[in-house]
Order: C-alpha cells, then sequence, then structure tokens
C-alpha cells in the first residue's frame, strides 16, 4: 500500500512537470522556432519509444484476462464495443446540433492555396477483415497493427487458459511485469518529449497566417471540448460520482501525451497506467478496454466527420437532410470501425469519407484541411484518449454492480 500511494505521488509530481513543460515549450516553439529544427527529432524519439512499449503491453495484458477467464473477458468485450458504438452515436449527433445552428461553412470562400493530390482509401468489408485476421502475427506486429494483435492475444490467452498451460501463463505475467518496468522508466522522458513536440508544433504554425482555416480550427475544438463535457464528464458525474476537477486531475498526463504526441497509440501505455494507478481499476477491464478504446473507439472521429461533411455542405451550397444526416452518421460509424484497415491517416479517412457522400471536387478544400490537420488532430485525438478512459471507468462501474 505505501508503495502504491509513493507511485501515485511521482505520478502526480510528474504530471506538474510535464504540465510545465508543455506550456515552455509552446511559449519557446513561438520566440525561439529555430530550436526545433535541431532538436525536433527527440520528439519522434520519444513517440517510437511509447509506440514500441504499446503492442507489447497490449499483447501481455490481454493475453492474461483472456487466459484468466474467457467467459469474463468476452463480455467485457461486449460490453465496452456496445459502450463505444453508443458513445460515438452521441458525439456525433450532438455535434451534427452544434454544427447545424453555428452553420460554419456558410459562406466560407476558399482562397488559392495548394489542391490535395491523394486519393480516397479503397473501402470494402472483405478487405477490412483480411486485414484484421492476419497470416502473420508477427508481421503485423512489426506494422503495428493494434486489432490484429488484440484478436491473436485474445485467442491465445483463451486456449491457454483451457489447456492449463500454467508454464506459458506465468512467462507472460513475467513479461508483462518487465514492460510495465520499462514502460514507467521511459514515462520519465514525457517531460522532455512534451516540451519537443509542443515547441514543434508552435514553431511550424506560430508565425504561419492561417487566415480562414483558423475558423475551422475554433470550431474543431470547441466541438471536442462540448463533446468533452456533455459525453466524458457528464456520465462519469452522473453514473460514477466522479467530481469533473478530479477526473481532470488524474487524466492530466494521458490529455497532455495525447496533444503533444496526436497518436492514440503512442498515448495508449499512459491511458493504462492512469486507469490502473489512478482510478484503481481492475486489470481484466483496463487491459482489454482501453486497448480495444485505442483501436475502435474514436469520439474525436465523430466530430471530425461531422465537421467535415457539415462544414463542406454549407460552403458548396448542398442541403443537409435527415435522410442525408443518418447516411453521414452511416458512413462515420463505418470508417470509424474500420480504420485500423485503411492506410493513411485522417486525411485519408476524411477524403475517403467525402467520397462516400459523393462529393469528389474538394481537391481545394483538403489541401487546407490537410495543412492544418496537426492543429485538428490534437484536439481529436485528445478528445478519443478521453473517450476511452471514460468508457474504462463506466464498464467498472456497471460490473461493480453488476456484483453487487
Amino acid at each position: 500500500m505505501e508503495r502504491k500511494e509513493s507511485l501515485k505521488k511521482h505520478a502526480h509530481l510528474l504530471s506538474w512537470i510535464t504540465l510545465a513543460c508543455f506550456a515552455a515549450g509552446a511559449v519557446t516553439g513561438l520566440l525561439c522556432p529555430r530550436l526545433f529544427s535541431y532538436i525536433g527529432f527527440l520528439g519522434t524519439v520519444y513517440i517510437n519509444l511509447l509506440k514500441l512499449m504499446a503492442l507489447p503491453i497490449v499483447l501481455c495484458t490481454v493475453f492474461g484476462a483472456a487466459s484468466r477467464g474467457m467467459r469474463s473477458a468476452s463480455g467485457t468485450i461486449l460490453r465496452t464495443v456496445l459502450l463505444f458504438i453508443i458513445l460515438f452515436t452521441v458525439s456525433f449527433l450532438l455535434s451534427g446540433a452544434l454544427y447545424s445552428i453555428l452553420a460554419p461553412g456558410k459562406g466560407f470562400v476558399l482562397s488559392s492555396g495548394e489542391v490535395w493530390s491523394g486519393s480516397a482509401a479503397d473501402l470494402s468489408w472483405d478487405g477490412f477483415l483480411q486485414t484484421i485476421f492476419s497470416p502473420n502475427i508477427f508481421a503485423s506486429l512489426g506494422a503495428g497493427a493494434m486489432l490484429p494483435t488484440i484478436l491473436f492475444a485474445f485467442f491465445m490467452g483463451a486456449v491457454a487458459g483451457k489447456v492449463g498451460a500454467h508454464k506459458v501463463m506465468d512467462l507472460i505475467a513475467e513479461l508483462e511485469t518487465i514492460f510495465s518496468r520499462m514502460l514507467s522508466c521511459i514515462l520519465w522522458l514525457t517531460p522532455l518529449g512534451v516540451f519537443v513536440l509542443m515547441g514543434k508544433c508552435t514553431s511550424d504554425f506560430g508565425a504561419a497566417a492561417l487566415g480562414g482555416a483558423l475558423s475551422y480550427v475554433l470550431y474543431a475544438w470547441g466541438g471536442c471540448i462540448l463533446i468533452l463535457l456533455l459525453v466524458m464528464i457528464l456520465p462519469l458525474w452522473i453514473f460514477c460520482r466522479m467530481n469533473p476537477l478530479t477526473y481532470f486531475r488524474k487524466t492530466g498526463r494521458v490529455l497532455l501525451t495525447a496533444l503533444s504526441t496526436c497518436s492514440s497509440a503512442a498515448t495508449l501505455p499512459e491511458t493504462l497506467r492512469t486507469c490502473r494507478e489512478e482510478f484503481d481499476v481492475p486489470e481484466h477491464i483496463a487491459g482489454v478496454a482501453a486497448p480495444l478504446g485505442c483501436t475502435i473507439h474514436m469520439c474525436g472521429g465523430a466530430v471530425s466527420f461531422c465537421l467535415l461533411a457539415m462544414f463542406t455542405m454549407q460552403m458548396t451550397g448542398r442541403p443537409v437532410t435527415v435522410g442525408t444526416f443518418l447516411l453521414m452518421l452511416v458512413f462515420a460509424e463505418a470508417l470509424n470501425m474500420a480504420a485500423p484497415g485503411i492506410p493513411g491517416g485522417g486525411i485519408v479517412l476524411g477524403a475517403t469519407f467525402l467520397s462516400l457522400l459523393g462529393m469528389q471536387e474538394i481537391g481545394l478544400f483538403l489541401g487546407m484541411y490537410a495543412g492544418i490537420y496537426r492543429l485538428l488532430d490534437m484536439a481529436y485525438t485528445s478528445l478519443n484518449v478521453a473517450g476511452d478512459v471514460t468508457a474504462v471507468l463506466l464498464i467498472h462501474r456497471w460490473e461493480g454492480r453488476k456484483k453487487q
């Protein structure tokens, strides 16, 4: 118990140091942008170290949860996926209501600029299923594919528990302990990584004349803040009796890491640590729900897709009927679930989404969108990660009530 309290004190101290470095990096990037052209690579190294630990930890935690109780782990997975769908749908509906009232794209005129020359992803369910059911788990691990790793680890853990492979189970448990200790060492680099990443971001965008694109960024951040308060914080306040200030205090490092890295996978180790140590969520819940959330739960994606569609339709004068909006929701949900099987980042997903809605001639808008996407992704990724933590806590609360 004393060691656990000591770890929490160190974690809180590190959170305050990280917050100070976050602010210092943002200011330094504005005042001395040339510095980050020399040290910017340190941010990439930090992200790579986090991603390096993410998959091994996921492999061990999901294996352990499935081997200890396949039925319990299967129930947790089903409840988690259902909750993810509900949270995404509510986030999309609220975003749609917000952007219908504000009409951000109405009267917006694109200035001449770079035209996006990429292409949308070829989305098909058979291709998606072939991607997540990988023929080579080592290739999936090397490619950083999260969902195939989760499925393989769950299947392997379930079979190991069924046949009583206690030596393998003990070995995986020992490996998880080793990986967790390695991760705790890497996390002490968080202040440096956050400082460099934020400095690089502000040095890239601080002096840029965003013009009309700035309004799009503000609408995106405003939508994410609204969803954070109504979909992430409010349910925890109602169902878990959790003070919002307590939530922000305990998730501060997670949100700062997400803001800096713009990567749910890189933030996953910090998300797992926060769920276990700060909120005392059992391993069989955190070890399953958090990795799944990192893969298929994207409430930030709900805001992203909704704003992208509403903005472009309002800009081009296309009416947004109830049927069109429901179609947008279905396509957004499908892309959200299939995103792990689609190569490329959010820009490719955005182009795919607009293509599905029949809006192919938007190269100039996507050029602007690609130019500011880093600023958008900071908000979207942070909301995704906040949604993962909220989902873990709600599942924990639900299973606690079920036992009672």
